[in-house]
This record gives structure tokens, C-alpha cells and sequence, in this order.
């Protein structure tokens, strides 16, 4: 073997076998990548979704700052919510005291620089195990940490998405909970409540199904089935660890997504060729968004000598099946939703992450293929050198195709603060930054979840806390924060007293019974003076935390016995791991708390239920070849002063439905120009299949009139089969006649000329 790249592969692989060393060029790597999102420090990105997402930090580091309080409840957006149950926050992990320490808009650049260092040593770790090649997992962990949508994160102010970078240390967690190894079981554990804590409303479920064949694979490995039933045990424990360390923010999102159900809807799709541009980039352009640096490609293309590539291999076909969405008939992405939690996702070719991910592992595999020959070999010692320089090249490229990225973030100067009392103003989602430097809160509501609102917030208000009936007495608020209020209240008769907050069940009075007034916070009071004191204090939020306590104790006391190398039995690791969710069933049990009913509305603001055909909708009755029946339609007559026409279908379910079926609307004008509307999710939280039986079900959705040519359209309704082989289902009028093309008329409308 020639001396040189002898010489030059064993240096490396020293750095790389170095945990200090390699953490220095991982950091420098992480320096490089993250320069101009650090210049940038301290300066608010004005892109719409970060005016959102980013306000939720800094209404937490307020409330924990000023107010001394911890951030369970935030009156500064969508009128009042529970902030811990809020998908988008991301206050409830580690990361949070750099925000505590820097401010919330300095710490984000420095968490980018972490977060990157967190993602390739995880990657390093992770493919080392998987491959057993260290030089290959050193050179392509940049390769996955570089990836064009942690650049896109940072653009449009999705910080949440950085969780993604932990992927690796759940995967290494599982594969050495199937070694049966107690150190995975606080990678896995750890990995998933932090990235659950971060706002991992992406992350986490679809990092669970990886994390599952993950676990599948490792139950394959022993060869004797005693030994598979001890790992499947570890594994078991595992899983009850994660829940239990996870239920502090895990419990409030239960109920969050129990009060506000919501399904996203459509059929997106990623054609293979689509998918390939993504992933690796348009030929000749590299100054762009992509996945990952093509020069992988030739490291891949080395594993396919490597035994130790097929699981990469496999799990890499399932990613891009995944992220394909529905473009093939036989969709996995289909049958995903199908499950419960994961219907709510509908952005498939984020699944090209983990397409990356395990890419990237192949890359490492075949670069260890070459490594193990190239001691019998000088060929073999050079084509190492060589797929070195191509991680090293693809590395380069990564990184100035992130650079490209980041440069387009639009930064303005952070807003001046106004120090006044708080109040509810009407605000704007988009500019949600500058209503919390006014200390305003904003009834405007960006959340990605439909909050339940009172219609009864008002931006206008003289007081934010009275009395409904004003002759009843008087309301003086003696202090104010987030999470507490000290009204003093003189009441000459019983009366209600009303705050321009949304309620929630967490709040709890010193005096008299909180209630819901037409969705207002609102508390019951008898006649006198009254010194009361409001406090949000939830048990899912308070109850989860006691539970993560002490599953983490559960994971401190097993690691405790492992240092001592005094191993517990099984049953011992059982009642460890099974301990706290029996504490999380008794205290769901025990502290009564009354539940918040879920808001069933369209994205109009109408009720999703009625119990009648409105007087102002037209009947429009058919029956159809499966249990379900039109009974009427409400068709404006022209559109409104915005442009817009705004319909209503009112559905009937009778009986079980297939998952298929979905609503096509045709509207047509007398040339026969034709525009589809078609839907398969009514109001966005039901398909057919698991609407409730009985009321009718109010359909609204929009459309922009100036798209339309003036005359006369007509709205044609039916059912077809969105998936399978797309056919109309058959439409009958109530006395059994077939209905032409399955298509009825809902009615018409008129489009003027434009002046």
C-alpha cells in the first residue's frame, strides 16, 4: 500500500476516533455554516410565519422575566391560549435558557450553531454504529447537518424544525436499547422530550416511525427468541420511559388536539423527478435549496458492496415512498394518515429529510467498504482518498447552498418597546412581533390549529375586565400578568364578571366559579366586595411536569445501579418505566378538571354542526350510492365587496363510508368553462368516514371570483372516489331517479362585468 494516503487516512481517522478533535472540526463546520445567520443576531425576521412562531419565545421570556412566572398561558395572541399545549411553541426544552440569557432573538442564531454540532455528532454516533466505518461517518455527517431545510428554517423563521437535527440520537438511542444497553435509554428518552419541548410537531411523529423500524430491525438481530423477548422488554420499557419523560408537554397537546381537532387536507404529490431535484439540487445550480450535495452519490454508490447497507438501503426506498405522497396509486403516505396523530400531516416530501438522513449513512457504509480493503490494497487506499475529497467537495457545496439560503432572510430592526398595561387590541398575525413590543395582544390568530375564540373579543375596550350587567357594580384591576390577575370587584347583586380572554378549564378563582361566558374567561360572583384572584393553573401542564419528574427519577435511579454494575431484573426496569404513567392515570383520575368541549367550525367561523337547514339555504336533496345524503346549498347570488363567493353544502352521514370518498364541485358557466373545487375533509375536521352520524354537517369553503369570467355559472355538486379508480359515485333524487353524471345543482350565481 502506498505510503501517502496511508499516511493521510490514518491522521484522519485519528481526528475522527478523537471526541475532542472531532468536535472541533464539527464546530468550526457548525461556525462556518452559521456566520451570517449570527451577524444577523438581534434583529427580527419579518417573514410572516416568524412573526408568529418567534413571537411565542419572546411572550415566554416575558412572561418568565417580568413576571417571574412559568409560561403556561399567553394572552398575547389569538385572544388567549394555552401556551404550553400550543404545538408551535417550543419554550418547553433546554434551548430555552439561551433565550432566558441572550434574548429570544439573539439566542436563535446560536441555536442554530448548536444545533448543527448536536446533528453531526448524532449522525457520527448513529452511522459509526450502523456501518462500523468511523472515517465514513466523520465525512458525511456535515453532509446531513448542511441540509437545505434547516437553511429554510432559518428563512422563513421555522426554528421548531432544528428538532430534526436530533433524528440520529433517537435512532442511536433505540439501536442500543436493543443492545440492551441503559444509555439508550435516556438517548431515546432525552432526544424525544427535548425535540417534543422545541415545538416537534413535525419532528416527533414522523422521527416515531424511523424510531419504530428501527426497533423492528434490532428485534431481528438476536437469533434465539428468548433473547428477542429480552430486547422487545427493553424496548417496552423504552417506550414507556419516552411517554413518561415526554408528558409534560405531551398531556397539554392531547388536549389541545381534543378541544380543537383539525385534519389537513388535499392529495399532494412528489413525482420521482421532482423529488430527485429536491434532494440533490437542479443540474448546474448549486447555489440553491437542496437536500443533499450530489457528490454523495459516488459514496453511495460503494455501499452497494456492504452487507452492513441493507437496513440503510431499505429505510432509505420507505423515505422515498413516503415523500412521494400520493404520485403513485399505491400511496404509503395514504396509509400513514390513516393512523391516529399522523393524519394531520400534509407535507409528504418532508420526508426527503430522512431520504437524506440515510443517504447519508450509505455514503458512510461505502466509504468503509474501501477503508477495509485498503490495507491489502493501494487502489482501494486511493479510491478512500478520493470519496474523501468528494464528501469534502459535497461539503463545500452544502454549505454555500445554505449560505444562498440564508442570505435572503429579510431582517428588519427589532421593534421599539412601549411599556403600557396590557390590552386586547384587533391586530395582525403577520406583523405579531411589534403587537407584543406594545404589550397588545393580537385577536388576529396565525396559529396552525383552529383556537378556540370567542366571538366576543373586542380590540376596543375601555376596561379589559367588567361586569356584563355595568349597573351591577364596578371592576378595578389592582395587578396584572400572564398567568395571574387581582381584581378588585364591587358587585351591589350577583353578577358575572367577564375578562376579554378566551377561557380554558386551567383557570382556577379565589372567589365564586369560573365559567365560560360565550367563550370569555369569566367568573360567577355573588353580591359584595370581593378581592379576586385569577390563576391559570392547568392540570395537564402541572400534572405532566410531575410525571417527567419522575420517569427521568425512574431513568436515574436504573443508570445509578448500572455505574454500580449492579444490574436490576426486569421486573424491577418495569416498575421503573411504569411507575409515573401510573401516576399520570391516577392523577387524570383523581384532580377533576372540566373539559374544554371541542369548537367545531369551519374556516369561516360557522358552526360545522347544525341540527336544521338554515332558512336562508336552498334544498337541494339527492341520496347517494353510499350512506350519505345532500339535503341543501347556500350559493350567493354574486360575489361579495371583497370579491369573494362564499358556498355552503349541508351533508348528512347514515352510515359507514368509505376513506375514499370525497366531494367534487364543478362550477361551470354556460360556455362550459369549468373550475374544480373539489375537497375530501368537511371543514377541514372530518372526512366522511369519521363524521358523527345525525346533524347535518355545514361544508363552507371559498373561492375568488376575478379569476372568473363575467356571465352566468352554475355550482354542480357530487361524491367520487378520490383515490381507487377516481369514478363518481351514483346521485339519486329522494324518489330514487338517477341523477345525470352524478352532478347536482346546487344553484347559481352571476359574475358582472368588470367596470
Amino acid at each position: 500500500m502506498a505510503v501517502l494516503p496511508f499516511r493521510f487516512l490514518r491522521s484522519a481517522r485519528r481526528v475522527a476516533a478523537t471526541a475532542s478533535l472531532r468536535l472541533m472540526v464539527f464546530c468550526a463546520l457548525a461556525l462556518w455554516a452559521a456566520w451570517s445567520p449570527l451577524g444577523q443576531a438581534g434583529g427580527m425576521n419579518d417573514f410572516r410565519d416568524s412573526q408568529v412562531i418567534h413571537s411565542y419565545e419572546e411572550m415566554a421570556v416575558r412572561t418568565v422575566l417580568e413576571h417571574g412566572q412559568l409560561p403556561l398561558w399567553t394572552p398575547w395572541t389569538c385572544g388567549g391560549l394555552y401556551a404550553l399545549g400550543s404545538p408551535q411553541t417550543r419554550f418547553a426544552a433546554p434551548p430555552f435558557l439561551f433565550s432566558l440569557l441572550l434574548g429570544a432573538r439573539r439566542a436563535e442564531p446560536v441555536l442554530l450553531f448548536l444545533f448543527l454540532v448536536l446533528g453531526m455528532e448524532g449522525f457520527f454516533r448513529y452511522a459509526r454504529l450502523r456501518t462500523g466505518s468511523v472515517l465514513g461517518a466523520f465525512v458525511t455527517a456535515p453532509l446531513f447537518a448542511l441540509n437545505g431545510l434547516f437553511a429554510m428554517s432559518w428563512l422563513q423563521g421555522w426554528i421548531n424544525f432544528f428538532g430534526f437535527l436530533l433524528l440520529p440520537w433517537c435512532l442511536l438511542g433505540t439501536a442500543l436499547v436493543c443492545r440492551r444497553r441503559p444509555v439508550g435509554l435516556v438517548l431515546l428518552a432525552g432526544a424525544f422530550a427535548v425535540m417534543l419541548g422545541f415545538g416537534g410537531t413535525y419532528p416527533v411523529p414522523m422521527t416515531a416511525l424511523f424510531v419504530a423500524l428501527e426497533a423492528v430491525s434490532g428485534l431481528l438481530l438476536p437469533r434465539t427468541w428468548p433473547q428477542r423477548l429480552r430486547v422487545a422488554g427493553w424496548l417496552g420499557a423504552a417506550a414507556l420511559f419516552t411517554l413518561g419523560t415526554s408528558a409534560f408537554r405531551l398531556w397539554p397537546l392531547l388536549e389541545t388536539m381534543r378541544s380543537a381537532p383539525r385534519i389537513m387536507a388535499g392529495q399532494p404529490g412528489t413525482s420521482p423527478g421532482h423529488l430527485a431535484t429536491m434532494l440533490l439540487g437542479s443540474p448546474g445550480r448549486w447555489e440553491g435549496y437542496f437536500f443533499l450535495a450530489p457528490p454523495v452519490l459516488l459514496l453511495v454508490a460503494a455501499s452497494l458492496f456492504s452487507r452492513r447497507a441493507r437496513y440503510p438501503w431499505l429505510a432509505a426506498g420507505l423515505s422515498a415512498w413516503l415523500a412521494a405522497g400520493y404520485h403513485f396509486r399505491l400511496s404509503l403516505f395514504e396509509a400513514l394518515r390513516a393512523l391516529p396523530f399522523f393524519d394531520t400531516l400534509r407535507y409528504p416530501e418532508r420526508f426527503a429529510l430522512f431520504l437524506a438522513f440515510f443517504l447519508a449513512v450509505l455514503g458512510a457504509a461505502g466509504l468503509g467498504v474501501l477503508w477495509a480493503r485498503a490495507r491489502r490494497s493501494s487502489l482501494a487506499a486511493w479510491g478512500v482518498v478520493g470519496l474523501c475529497g468528494a464528501a469534502l467537495g459535497g461539503t463545500v457545496m452544502a454549505r454555500q447552498g445554505f449560505e444562498a439560503i440564508v442570505q435572503r432572510t429579510g431582517v428588519v430592526p427589532e421593534p421599539v418597546r412601549v411599556e403600557q398595561p396590557f390590552a386586547q387590541a384587533r391586530g395582525n398575525r403577520w406583523a405579531l412581533g411589534y403587537f407584543v413590543a406594545l404589550n397588545r395582544g393580537s385577536i388576529a390568530c396565525g396559529e396552525a390549529y383552529p383556537v378556540p375564540m370567542s366571538a366576543k373579543l373586542r380590540g376596543d375596550l375601555p376596561q379589559e375586565e367588567y361586569l356584563e350587567d355595568p349597573s351591577a357594580g364596578q371592576v378595578q384591576r389592582r395587578a396584572w400578568s400572564p398567568n395571574r390577575l387581582e381584581l378588585a370587584v364591587h358587585a351591589t347583586r350577583p353578577v358575572h364578571l367577564r375578562v376579554n380572554q378566551n377561557w380554558h378549564p386551567g383557570w382556577k378563582s379565589s372567589v365564586g366559579e369560573v365559567v365560560s361566558r360565550e367563550g370569555l374567561l369569566g367568573v360567577s360572583l355573588p353580591a359584595g366586595e370581593h378581592a379576586v384572584t385569577l390563576r391559570f393553573l392547568p392540570r395537564s401542564g402541572l400534572g405532566g411536569a410531575l410525571v417527567s419528574l419522575l420517569a427521568w427519577g425512574g431513568l436515574g435511579v436504573l443508570a445509578v445501579w448500572h455505574r454500580r454494575r449492579r444490574p436490576l431484573a426486569a421486573w424491577q426496569v418495569g416498575a421503573l418505566a411504569a411507575g409515573p404513567l401510573v401516576v399520570w392515570a391516577l392523577l387524570g383520575v383523581a384532580w377533576r378538571e372540566p373539559a374544554a368541549p371541542p369548537v367545531l367550525t369551519n374556516p369561516n367561523g360557522t358552526p360545522l354542526l347544525v341540527d336544521a337547514l338554515p332558512p336562508e339555504a336552498s334544498s337541494a336533496r339527492a341520496d347517494f350510492g353510499v350512506p350519505v345524503e345532500l339535503h341543501g346549498a347556500l350559493v350567493p347570488p354574486r360575489p361579495d365587496a371583497n370579491g369573494l363567493l362564499s358556498f355552503e353544502l349541508f351533508w348528512k352521514v347514515t352510515g359507514r363510508v368509505p376513506r375514499a370518498v370525497g366531494v367534487f364541485v364543478h362550477v361551470v358557466d354556460e360556455h362550459g368553462r369549468m373550475i374544480n373545487v373539489d375537497h375530501e375533509v368537511l371543514g377541514g375536521t372530518f372526512f366522511f368516514k369519521d363524521a358523527p352520524r345525525g346533524p347535518l354537517l355545514r361544508d363552507a369553503f371559498t373561492i375568488s371570483a376575478p379569476r372568473l369570467p363575467p356571465g352566468t355559472w352554475r355550482v354542480l355538486v357530487g361524491l367520487w372516489n378520490m383515490r381507487e379508480d377516481g369514478s363518481r359515485i351514483t346521485a339519486l333524487t329522494p324518489g330514487g331517479s338517477p341523477i345525470p353524471d352524478g352532478r347536482v345543482l346546487a344553484g347559481t350565481f352571476t359574475v358582472p362585468p368588470l367596470p
